[in-house]
């Protein structure tokens, strides 16, 4: 099974990916790592010197190549399904999970990572910013298969979308 993990920067999508992955038996994929990776200059960079544009065909045609494995998890960069017909593409080769922490937990979050992260960059209030770039965003995370809700900061994601994915695994296994 391959589990794409959705959701606005600083969902938590990497921290839920790698516990998830660990618990199921599955490798780990962090989409914006393996991009740099792949690159060889940080996601800042590509930015910087080429553009959201190109930076985002990128993305798209890493992304794409995952269709050749058959089980992971991978965590996606908080703007991927929401481009280049990304999310209907992940629909239709796996399962996608939206993260959907309240906006507090987010802020909260982010707070020590605004430089690392291109679209925080600027003097706007985090919290404005979070709250708009959200908004923008929302109908395309909602698009996902299953939706985790997170109101508390210590609640167990990694639970809650295992024991989805094992009723999954099951529906599957009876037909």
């Amino acid at each position: 099974m391959r589990v794409f993990l959705t959701g606005f920067m600083g969902s938590g999508k990497s921290f839920v990916g790698r516990r998830l992955a660990s618990l199921r038996g599955l490798p780990f994929i962090d989409l914006d790592d393996y991009l740099e990776q792949r690159t060889g200059i940080t996601i800042a960079e590509i930015f910087e010197k080429h553009g959201e544009a190109h930076f985002r065909q990128l993305e798209t045609d890493l992304l794409q190549k995952f269709d050749r494995l058959p089980m992971f998890v991978m965590a996606t960069g908080g703007g991927t399904p929401c481009f280049h017909a990304n999310m209907d593409w992940m629909n239709q080769h796996g399962v996608t999970v939206f993260l959907d922490p309240d906006e507090e937990i987010i802020e909260r979050r982010l707070r020590s990572e605004r430089a690392k992260r291109p679209l925080l960059h600027g003097d706007a209030e985090l919290a404005g910013l979070i709250k708009s770039k959200l908004d923008e965003r929302r109908p395309c995370y909602e698009k996902a298969a299953y939706h985790v809700r997170q109101t508390n900061p210590r609640q167990d994601v990694v639970r809650s979308i295992s024991t989805h994915l094992q009723l999954l695994d099951a529906s599957v296994s009876h037909d």
